[in-house]
């Protein structure tokens, strides 16, 4: 189970839903660049890996739902919170 997993119904098209994401994981990458190693998407942009120093996370789309999960190091979980808060500000203002 993620230590942190936030989900939204999207209510657009599938793919203004994965344009959004793509926005919100560019947002996470500039917010956290020193710890963000690599983002990989599959190849019709429906999910996203992105790895980082005490953090990997999952990053998906379908056709009703958008979907995040993060699981954190050990060195990473006090700062839970503060991550947790930032991915639901992201969430909330690209898709309600």
């Amino acid at each position: 189970m993620a230590d942190i997993s936030v989900r939204r119904s999207h209510g657009m098209s599938e793919d203004e839903a994965k344009q959004k994401v793509e926005q919100v994981v560019a947002d996470v990458k500039e917010e956290f660049a020193s710890l963000v190693d690599d983002i990989k998407w599959n190849n019709d942009k429906s999910e996203a890996k992105v790895k980082g120093k005490g953090f990997k996370g999952h990053f998906e789309v379908d056709d009703s739902d958008v979907k995040i999960d993060i699981d954190l190091s050990l060195f990473a979980r006090p700062f839970k919170g503060k991550v947790e808060s930032r991915i639901e500000s992201r969430m909330d203002e690209y898709f309600g």
